[in-house]
């Protein structure tokens, strides 16, 4: 089972972060794979901040694209998301998105489709 490093990237914006929680689909050439909660014992999705995620999931061939969400759960939990990169085995997948994720910004969604760059 490969392991799927994943960065976030949130802005430097004013009110960027979230404390809501997070969640990736990775679609791939071969299947999808997620949600996947993105999580650690860090205080994850702050302004300016980049956060390392290791997922253990089912090989999906190559990255194509992605599927990141928050439940906009917490206090402003809109999210400016800059970008998000995937590492996994040997393979480097950018996916660029500046934007918000929030109900009261951009498109009012608290999730984004994001094809590989």
């Amino acid at each position: 089972m490969p392991q799927y490093r994943v960065s976030t990237f949130t802005g430097d914006v004013e009110n960027a972060g979230t404390d809501a929680n997070v969640y990736i689909t990775i679609y791939g050439s071969l299947r999808a794979v997620g949600p996947a909660t993105l999580d650690n014992a860090e205080d994850n999705f702050e302004r300016a901040k980049e956060d390392h995620f290791t997922l253990d999931l089912s090989d999906v061939g190559r990255v194509e694209r992605i599927n990141i969400r928050h439940d906009n759960s917490g206090d402003k939990a809109g999210w400016y998301l800059n970008r998000v990169t995937i590492d996994v085995d040997g393979d480097h997948a950018e996916f660029p998105c500046h934007r918000w994720l929030a109900l009261d910004e951009d498109d009012h969604k608290t999730e984004v489709d994001l094809r590989r760059a």
